[in-house]
């Protein structure tokens, strides 16, 4: 069975400065099925997400953000 890698871009309300959003892209690239994460610097509040649907569902990644206290929504899905 091969991978599945899919990407989504996830909108965060909260603006991060560059420490924070380091941080939350090292704890998300953490999270089972993620493979990488990052963002464009001076847009923080957008960042794309590289996972396995094999193994989490897009649903859950947005949980992900969402239980680290920032609202978040999934961009184009």
């Amino acid at each position: 069975m091969g991978t599945a890698l899919t990407d989504v871009m996830v909108h965060v309300d909260e603006a991060l400065n560059e420490d924070a959003i380091l941080r939350l892209e090292q704890d998300v690239r953490a999270d089972e099925g993620v493979v990488a994460v990052g963002h464009r610097p001076g847009r923080s509040h957008l960042v794309m997400v590289v996972y396995d649907s094999d193994i989490v569902p897009a649903a859950q990644l947005l949980h992900a953000f969402q239980d680290r206290g920032l609202h978040a929504q999934l961009v184009g899905f």
